[in-house]
């Protein structure tokens, strides 16, 4: 795939999700999180990606990278993040997954996209709407155990490349183990991530041999969410007006369409409603 389609991909996913959970009516907040991530982005060996960061207002507690550069964190998570090291972890994590195009590879492996001839006689439009659809269930059922692994050592090496301590990651994957399994608002993480325990283990095991190596870095404070906000949503609530973080192109979910011949057959607006329970 081109990185011409997986940004296409990537922009029509993410608006689909916006149209479950649109983002928290703070501008200065979505500008904050947004200069966090693009100068994180900027570590990488992609800065030239399109990178796009929000906040969408759900009191769930994820976080979501689309292909070609765009990373969604709920506001559950971020209201319990102590300091902007910690976003810098979570923020890094999601980069890597875009980085190291972990759902464009699920997706081409999937049976809706690696069809073989019947994808070779497809127009270019309906080979990116299978993938598409395939995205939406990608992020429903989330990635492979072993993409997790890497995503979580990426989030740590990327926050310490843009100055931040390499911690933050490792201290907010402790809050989500101290909350455990049962904690309602962790119930898509638990089912799309391997459980926090695991995933410490996992980063303990390929940061012990490079402790003495890793910069302290910094952890400067983290924006709050404005205090003249309501709680996050529950249930829908209309898109923010005036909210600019993604662009206005972007930040409108696209209008439902019939799947294309030879396409998924998958609605993939449907799918993302459901992420949300909406």
């Amino acid at each position: 795939m081109s990185e011409q389609d997986e940004i296409a991909v990537g922009r029509e996913i993410a608006g689909r999700v916006l149209g479950a959970a649109p983002l928290v009516a703070d501008a200065e907040l979505q500008a904050y999180v947004n200069r966090v991530g693009r100068w994180i982005a900027l570590q990488t060996e992609r800065p030239d990606l399109p990178w796009r960061f929000g906040v969408i207002d759900t009191a769930s507690i994820n976080a979501f990278a689309t292909p070609g550069g765009h990373v969604l964190i709920t506001r559950g998570l971020y209201e319990i993040l102590d300091n902007e090291s910690q976003l810098a972890g979570v923020l890094g994590h999601e980069i890597g997954h875009i980085v190291k195009r972990h759902h464009i590879t699920v997706m081409q492996k999937s049976a809706a996209v690696s069809a073989g001839a019947r994808l070779v006689q497809q127009s270019r439009s309906a080979i990116v709407n299978s993938l598409i659809g395939t995205g939406a269930e990608v992020m429903a059922r989330g990635l492979d155990k072993g993409a997790e692994f890497e995503a979580d050592q990426i989030g740590v090496i990327l926050a310490a490349r843009a100055g931040y301590s390499p911690y933050g990651l490792v201290e907010v994957l402790h809050k989500l183990a101290a909350r455990g399994s049962g904690d309602a608002s962790l119930a898509l993480l638990f089912e799309t991530h391997p459980a926090p325990g695991e995933r410490l283990t996992q980063l303990g095991d390929a940061l012990t041999p490079r402790v003495a190596q890793l910069p302290a870095g910094r952890e400067p404070q983290i924006r709050q969410v404005s205090a003249d906000l309501a709680p996050a949503a529950a249930g829908p609530v209309p898109p923010p007006p005036g909210t600019r973080a993604l662009t206005q192109e972007e930040a409108a979910p696209p209008p439902a369409r019939p799947a294309q011949k030879g396409g998924s057959g998958i609605d993939p607006g449907s799918v993302l409603r459901g992420i949300f329970g909406r």
